[in-house]
């Protein structure tokens, strides 16, 4: 409806007004209860008044007669309910007049300055008048002539969204009936005759469940003729304000002079809210008023009937809600009385000495249930591990049911009873959710709730090698895969699949998918580092190794060795073995390189871990003793540990899980450990000065008392061969007592070249006893030494100078 207007626009208004009236009725569910019965006088086709068609109507007639005092009459329709009305029940009457009344008295206290901008005469031409009574007493009553009596809240006249004006009786007493007169004044002239036409009288038993408001009209003060005439105040199209097209809008306008007027446009709903029900009010303004401050001089109230609920200024609800206003853009503001309403106001007073036009579009109200109440878990705002989903809770009230969205306006929600989780879809980043709560069947909702959900996402582990190599024989777990990371998990698949123990042994040629769990969280990282597990058969071996040398054993206490060649300084930084010395001591396997520092060879001196001299190992076939897979040379100490030439645990490298292991020395024989040994979590243990005869390789003929020296209880490498071969001699071809003699003779501080020279310093072969010098003749000479240990053999029965039958006890 158009209250500024100009003729034109006034033609307009009459148009779109008789072309709504032909509109059937299309309202919420609801229960009407209509008039049933109807007396009557100068009226037509009064049953259509109550037949419960709001598109049929009875006429009711009034004649300024044909004469002063002939034929004049006024007419009515009485309409009664089948029962009593209780007081403050409001009714609605349908109705048309033939004058242009209606739209005027929709502008309650603007009534007579609307008339005369719209050309309506409100008194003297048409005029009506509306009772409701209780039987024959009337309890209210209103004359169209008196603009004040459909100004109030008990008596008004609103429109619906089709543009169909009704009369709204709400009297304070109850009532059964309401009569409609229909009468002439006395400016108009004779022979005319005006109809009102009654549709229907009605009053809503069971309001609609549904939330939005059915009848609307506004009221205003301090507006002047002018103003309104100049087309610049009022309220324009007020029914779109209640209409279903969401993009229809009322114009509340209070022109351009700041006079200190005030309009103001009110919107019925069938029916009290709930106190929790929230109501949304949707309104635009322009940038130059949100300039002005106008925000505190827009209201918003709410009424239970007549009397006032709520009654707040613009400015206070945005910040109650957190909300900024944005010139050009419609704002919904949440508006909750806090008690049932039946009635939302928007009163807008203008800004005074403002030279803008001051207008506010009005797109309408809906009334929803109490927005949802969000069920936090237990740390108290919801997250997510990348890669997952969340479970969101809320709850509404009975009856309801929750709207979730991904956006905070618009989208299709996802419907779900109050409680029911809401699984979000997988996350990646961190996401807002959005629920809404509205009454089942309802397309109100009430304000959307946003419900955050902080993703955490973790990044793939590294790791230096993305194929780690083990031994096939160390029992290497899932645990020993290395990653550069702490607080890793291990699965048997790139996503999803199965989690792995640590203490899972690995596989060879598999791949484990490692994730990174964050320590706060518990969340995984998205996307899983493959690291693939290559077990090999040839491994790093720790050998704890423990031997005695007899040579080191002469004349020494405390189970100790000698460690002269350490003292004097003889032992070479090099290690001394290679296959020119003689073929026993062929490396295998890249030995050969070994070297030491003096650092690790003046350490420890005076205990038992002091350096003795070098040692050669040997790694054989486990199914084949003849074949050496791997040598080592390495240092021994005073108390027999065999370490590796950095003075540190001896680990070689290439080793088969099983494996043979025999020791020699350069002037002792070598020693074989007849069984098998396997490797334990890639180290093996062999102390060979505890073996017995039996564990003892030994050729044919031969027993485990000739494969090794007993000495003080415990077994030691044969001392004697001083020239690197398979046997010890005294007397004969190549026996080793002339490698004393010749060493002696040869020593460069020898310069006489006698037998008996005493300082043969140095690391020399025929040192048998190893107390760094070669002695021929006198005392500790290395010659008896030879002798003594050729003639104490076992099986040198005959204890012959000359024997030739003591060999090495290894594979030959």
């Amino acid at each position: 409806m158009v209250l500024k207007t100009t003729p034109k626009k006034q033609i307009l208004f009459l148009l779109f007004a008789v072309a709504f009236f032909l509109i059937p009725y299309t309202g919420s569910a609801q229960t009407r209860v209509y008039a049933s019965s109807a007396t009557s006088f100068q009226a037509d086709n009064v049953p259509q008044s109550y037949d419960q068609n709001m598109t049929t109507a009875a006429q009711v007639r009034a004649s300024s007669g044909i004469a002063v005092g002939i034929g004049q009459y006024s007419g009515y329709v009485e309409l009664q309910f089948p029962s009593l009305l209780p007081a403050n029940t409001t009714s609605y009457v349908k109705i048309t007049t033939d004058d242009n009344l209606l739209p005027s008295l929709l502008g309650g206290n603007l009534g007579g300055l609307l008339a005369d901008v719209l050309g309506a005469v409100l008194v003297g031409n048409q005029e009506f008048t509306v009772e409701a009574k209780n039987n024959n007493t009337v309890v209210l009553d209103g004359d169209s002539n008196v603009t004040a009596d459909f100004s109030g809240d008990r008596l008004r006249i609103v429109i619906n969204a089709a543009g169909e004006y009704l009369v709204a009786i709400t009297p304070a007493s109850a009532y059964n009936r309401i009569r409609l007169t229909n009468r002439v004044g006395s400016l108009l002239g004779l022979g005319n005759t005006k109809v009102l036409n009654i549709f229907e009288a009605y009053y809503i038993s069971a309001p609609a469940n549904c939330g939005t408001p059915a009848y609307t009209n506004f009221t205003g003060s301090g507006i002047t003729l002018d103003a309104l005439q100049l087309g610049s105040a009022g309220v324009e199209n007020p029914q779109n304000a209640i209409d279903a097209n969401t993009t229809n809008f009322s114009v509340l306008s209070l022109g351009l002079l700041g006079v200190g007027s005030t309009i103001e446009q009110a919107v019925y709903f069938e029916g009290l809210s709930t106190a929790t029900d929230q109501f949304s009010v949707r309104i635009r303004l322009t940038g130059t008023l949100l300039d002005l401050n106008v925000a505190n001089n827009i209201r918003i109230l709410s009424y239970n009937g007549g009397t006032e609920v709520s009654n707040q200024t613009l400015s206070t609800l945005l910040s109650l809600n957190l909300l900024n206003l944005q010139g050009g853009t419609i704002t919904t503001i949440p508006v909750s009385p806090g008690a049932p309403v039946d009635r939302i106001v928007v009163r807008f007073t203008s800004l005074v000495g403002a030279s803008v036009t001051q207008n506010l579009d009005f797109f309408g109200v809906t009334r929803t249930v109490a927005p949802p109440v969000i069920t936090p878990p237990s740390g108290g705002s919801y997250f997510a591990c990348a890669g997952n989903t969340a479970s969101l809770i809320a709850t509404t009230g009975a009856g309801n049911e929750l709207h979730w969205y991904t956006t905070q306006t618009g989208g299709t929600p996802t419907v779900l009873a109050s409680g029911t989780p809401f699984v979000t879809p997988v996350l990646t980043t961190t996401t807002t959710f959005y629920v809404a709560a509205a009454k089942i069947g309802c397309p109100e909702e009430s304000s959307r709730v946003a419900v955050p959900v902080t993703v955490t996402t973790v990044d793939t582990p590294t790791t230096t090698n993305a194929t780690q190599q083990f031994c096939s024989f160390s029992a290497a777990t899932v645990g020993d895969l290395q990653v550069n990371e702490p607080g890793i998990t291990f699965y048997d698949a790139a996503t999803g699949g199965n989690i792995v123990a640590p203490a899972t042994l690995l596989t060879d040629n598999t791949i484990y998918y490692a994730t990174l769990t964050d320590g706060v969280t518990g969340c995984e990282s998205t996307t899983r580092l493959a690291i693939t597990a290559d077990l090999t058969d040839t491994c790093d071996v720790t050998l704890t190794l423990k031997a005695m040398l007899q040579g080191a054993l002469f004349n020494a206490t405390g189970g100790l060795m000698r460690d002269n060649l350490r003292a004097g300084g003889y032992i070479p930084l090099n290690q001394p073995y290679n296959s020119v010395l003689n073929s026993r001591f062929t490396h295998v396997g890249g030995g050969g390189t070994e070297t030491t520092t003096n650092t690790v060879l003046q350490a420890n001196a005076g205990t038992g871990d002091a350096i003795v001299d070098w040692v050669f190992v040997e790694m054989r076939d486990a199914a084949n003793s003849q074949t050496v897979i791997r040598t080592v040379s390495a240092l021994i100490q005073r108390d027999g540990d065999i370490v590796a030439a950095n003075g540190g645990p001896l680990v070689v490298s290439g080793l088969p899980g099983t494996f043979m292991v025999s020791i020699k020395h350069r002037n002792h024989f070598g020693a074989l450990y007849n069984q098998v040994l396997t490797a334990t979590n890639q180290a093996v243990s062999l102390d060979f000065t505890t073996l017995t005869d039996a564990d003892l390789y030994v050729l044919p003929g031969f027993t485990g008392q000739e494969a090794m020296a007993t000495v003080g209880g415990i077994r030691a490498l044969y001392s004697g061969n001083a020239n690197f071969d398979t046997q010890v001699k005294y007397d004969g071809l190549a026996n080793d007592r002339q490698v004393s003699a010749s060493q002696v003779l040869s020593h460069p501080g020898n310069a006489s070249q006698i037998l008996n020279f005493a300082n043969a310093t140095g690391y020399s072969s025929g040192d048998v006893n190893m107390d760094g010098k070669v002695l021929y003749d006198g005392a500790n000479n290395d010659r008896q030494l030879i002798l003594n240990i050729i003639v104490t053999y076992p099986l040198n029965t005959n204890i012959l100078a000359n024997y030739n039958g003591m060999f090495e006890q290894l594979p030959q």
